[in-house]
């Protein structure tokens, strides 16, 4: 064919057509839970709490904290060293503590607020129980060495050691009337030993293996009764002190941390590590019928990543109408990686404040940059927000804690465009708020010609068409995306576009294209035009020159 003075009319096609001049090619490649109220704390190391004389009294480290009902400490006794079991005396006036690295029990006046005595016991007490007319201790300074020991509950005097088989670490107590209870925690079966105490003498009863990771144990008031918490089965187990056999279950769902009758024996209380459940993670039942009477959500944040109760912490006032616990609440933070927390299960808490999260966008200002995303929740300084991007590219999430404005800023990857939605997940004062916005990405579109060709002058040469691979890609990618594709041809030294075709993109963001035929000695380019989405704003390119012959 002669040559013309303007190049021949092209076609476009897709892949697998034969009659058209561009074709497309592969590529190269249970009861309703409510909430329950929770104070913050100044608590460090929290291992065990009380309640006696309107206060409450929890192991911290080597002191005890005395925390009002509202969980301000009022006082932190000191030389407490290595203090663990905290017990409340039947009468309220006395507390005990275990002073597990000091080898004795603390007696605290819950008037005072200072220490009256210090009971001398063998190494390493940690759990504490009255039963009949002693008090007794857990001891174990080791994994593998536990055992039980007592003194009078009124002058300290008569140390006694009581003979048991052979337990893998400080035994967990409990006790009421002339009933007491051993249960041995960290191991599968989870054995548990109950004991009649007659004066200095004890007389074991019954031993029973009843479940896997044992933390905690109660007696009911009369002696007759024992439960169990367990992170198996899902349960408050109860049984028959004198025999061990079944009296019945309190199901709690996964997983019961802790177990206590109030003082009246008319209810039993549980704690539950309940972070991905449905129910409440305090909860009480009704001893006699079985039913649930509270299922608390006592949590300062939401629910997804609910603080857990700490075991050996759930305690009930005195009149039985409040039940309290210490609630976990890991923040990751190297600089405070727990937060504690005081939760009242029975009380009401204050209507939460309507809050009001407000979320500014920084788009990306060039291809691969970040957004910058700032969420303020007003009158809210030192709170948690959590940025959530949704976006092709997958779902990201980043926290920030407001500043003194109550502002908070992140720059968030943004390797496609999508929305950023800030949430402030509230607490027990503060309803939670929200706030999303979108955004797009700048593209880049690329055009590049490939093959074997040689450039003279800028010009890439080709002997045959079936050398020629243009490929086309935007950048940001998004699957589903169109780009439009121009070819033109260079006439009386001016482009025309002799063919305009769509292609789509694959998920990578590219798309590879031949020419079907073209007319030799020929300068042709292609242009690439992409239009723009909700997701990257639009872009285009123009690809070299080349000329097939």
């Amino acid at each position: 064919m002669p040559l013309s003075s303007r190049p021949a009319a092209v076609a476009l096609a897709t892949a697998g057509a034969v009659a058209a001049t561009l074709i497309a090619a592969g590529p190269a490649q249970a009861v309703a839970a409510t909430d329950t109220a929770t104070k913050p704390t100044t608590l460090a190391t929290p291992k065990s709490m009380a309640a006696a004389n309107g206060k409450l009294f929890v192991s911290d480290g080597n002191t005890v904290a005395v925390l009002g009902t509202d969980g301000v400490t009022q006082k932190s006794v000191t030389g407490m060293f290595g203090a663990r079991d905290v017990l409340a005396s039947p009468a309220g006036d006395r507390v005990y503590v275990a002073l597990s690295q000091a080898g004795a029990i603390a007696v605290l006046d819950t008037g005072t607020l200072t220490e009256v005595g210090r009971y001398p016991t063998g190494e390493c007490p940690v759990h504490l129980a009255f039963a009949g007319s002693r008090l007794f201790y857990g001891a174990g300074c080791d994994q593998w060495d536990g055992g039980i020991g007592s003194v009078d509950a009124t002058t300290g005097a008569d140390p006694q050691t009581v003979k048991t088989t052979k337990m893998y670490a400080a035994p967990l107590l409990a006790g009421a009337g002339n009933t007491l209870v051993a249960g041995v925690g960290g191991i599968s079966n989870g054995p548990v030993f109950t004991y009649r105490v007659d004066g200095a003498t004890v007389t074991e009863l019954a031993q029973k293996d009843t479940g896997g990771s044992l933390d905690r144990v109660a007696v009911s008031p009369d002696g007759s009764k024992v439960a169990t918490a367990a992170g198996a089965p899902y349960h408050l187990a109860q049984y028959d002190a004198a025999t061990l056999s079944a009296a019945g279950s309190f199901e709690t769902g996964p997983y019961p941390t802790d177990v206590a009758y109030s003082h009246g024996g008319t209810m039993i209380g549980g704690g539950v590590d309940s972070t991905y459940g449905p129910g409440g993670n305090i909860v009480a039942f009704d001893v006699a019928a079985g039913t649930e009477v509270l299922s608390g959500n006592a949590h300062p944040k939401a629910a997804y990543n609910r603080p857990a109760p700490l075991s050996g912490t759930l305690t009930w006032s005195a009149d039985d109408s409040r039940l309290y616990a210490i609630l976990d609440d890991f923040t990751g933070r190297s600089d405070q990686p727990n937060i504690y927390y005081l939760a009242a299960g029975f009380d009401t808490p204050p209507a939460q404040a309507v809050t009001t999260t407000e979320l500014k966008l920084v788009a990306p200002a060039k291809a691969g940059a970040k957004v910058r995303a700032t969420a303020t929740v007003p009158g809210h300084p030192g709170v948690t927000v959590r940025f959530v991007r949704s976006s092709p590219a997958g779902e990201l999430t980043v926290t920030a804690t407001t500043n003194q404005s109550g502002a908070a800023t992140v720059d968030i990857p943004a390797p496609a465009g999508g929305s950023v939605t800030a949430y402030y997940d509230g607490d027990d004062s503060n309803k939670p708020s929200s706030a999303t916005a979108a955004y797009k990405t700048v593209t880049t579109t690329t055009v590049t010609v490939s093959g074997q060709y040689k450039t003279v002058k800028k010009v890439a040469y080709f002997r045959d068409k079936k050398n020629i691979v243009i490929k086309v890609a935007v950048s940001s990618p998004v699957g589903g995306r169109w780009i439009t594709a121009v070819l033109q041809g260079k006439s009386g030294g001016k482009w025309k576009t002799l063919q305009a075709k769509d292609f789509p993109l694959d998920a990578s963001g590219r798309y590879y294209i031949g020419l079907a035929s073209a007319n030799k000695k020929v300068q042709y380019r292609l242009v690439a035009k992409f239009a723009g989405d909700q997701y990257g704003k639009s872009s285009s390119a123009t690809g070299r020159t080349f000329v097939i012959g």
